[in-house]
């Protein structure tokens, strides 16, 4: 069972780690240490967030580092702010959106398991240890290499209105320019559904990607976490937003939103970022460039709405997602 150097009921600012042994083909007691930091300042509401689920996300990395390294005045708090950046360690420093360790997805290893891989246990103690802290927590993504995002927050489909309607609030806190409603096609194993089970409340994010990073994603990363805490009131001010519907909101609720390549090839965007499709649209062309036989191959939309995700690079292969629409919320 994992620990940590921290006493997270410790008023202050602690900076540390969280303790992963393992055995490696060249280290046979290694002991992965995952950086962990806890802003605490009398009684209050807890936010915890996290970044570095994915190796190849590098907004939350650097914006977290950020905060928790002078972006952060503990006699201003009041309550408890929790900060991982990298929680999947060994895959950000790989730059891999898998652990090099055992090929673990870490948002698809929940509620984890003590006697399990490294992401397994790692898993289990966020599990154990932050989320039974945490009144909200904050899971900070973005599209890895392979996929690339108009910045959005994301809001889980829980079961019922009401937590619904609360995670609405705070994505209207964050303020992206985008809010997505989504019901997550692997939802029992992700953070989401382990937040939910004990009664706390996840906002996600897809800020960007194509593995790079740029100064407007950073940018509405770091104020979407100011506008959180201010509306949690673990900071003085107003919130972003007085409502749950000042940037654009779609839903995405089923296969038919997203858009897969049938082959492998090269793909041609014919639509972008934040453009509005029809069903049977052509939001892109994928060239066979290994078959002289075969003319470039229309992908169309599969619905109509607004495209707010797309591939994150050119080449891309079977199976691989290419687009997803989402349909507008009123």
């Amino acid at each position: 069972m994992l620990t940590t150097s921290l006493d997270l009921d410790k008023d202050g600012v602690q900076k540390g780690y969280i303790d992963v042994p393992v055995s490696l083909d060249l280290s046979a007691w290694s002991n992965q240490r995952v950086p962990i930091y806890s802003f605490k300042n009398g009684q209050g509401p807890s936010l915890l967030l996290l970044g570095g689920a994915h190796g190849d996300e590098f907004e939350a990395p650097v914006v977290l580092s950020n905060l928790a390294n002078g972006g952060i005045d503990a006699a201003n708090i009041h309550g408890q702010v929790i900060i991982v950046p990298a929680l999947n360690l060994p895959a950000v420093m790989n730059g891999s959106r898998l652990s090099p360790l055992d090929g673990g997805n870490m948002n698809r290893a929940f509620p984890g398991n003590p006697r399990g891989s490294a992401t397994e246990r790692i898993a289990d103690f966020v599990s154990r240890e932050l989320i039974s802290r945490a009144d909200v927590v904050l899971d900070l993504h973005s599209g890895g290499r392979s996929l690339r995002f108009l910045p959005s927050t994301i809001v889980p489909m829980q079961t019922t209105e009401t937590a619904t309607g609360e995670i609405r609030a705070l994505a209207a806190a964050f303020d992206a320019p985008l809010t997505v409603i989504l019901r997550e096609p692997q939802v029992e194993t992700m953070i989401d559904t382990e937040v939910e089970r004990q009664g706390k409340r996840i906002l996600a994010t897809e800020l960007g990607g194509s593995g790079t990073l740029s100064q407007e994603t950073l940018l509405v990363t770091r104020k979407g976490i100011d506008g959180v805490m201010r509306h949690m009131g673990l900071v003085a001010g107003p919130d972003n937003c007085d409502t749950t519907q000042c940037s654009k909101t779609v839903l995405v609720d089923g296969f038919h939103h997203y858009v897969y390549a049938d082959d492998a090839g090269i793909l041609e965007p014919l639509a972008g970022l934040g453009d509005r499709v029809r069903e049977g649209d052509a939001v892109g062309r994928l060239h066979l460039v290994d078959r002289a036989e075969t003319a470039p191959v229309a992908v169309k939309a599969r619905t109509t709405g607004f495209l707010f995700c797309t591939a994150g690079q050119g080449l891309v292969r079977r199976g691989d997602c290419i687009s997803v629409i989402g349909h507008p919320v009123d």
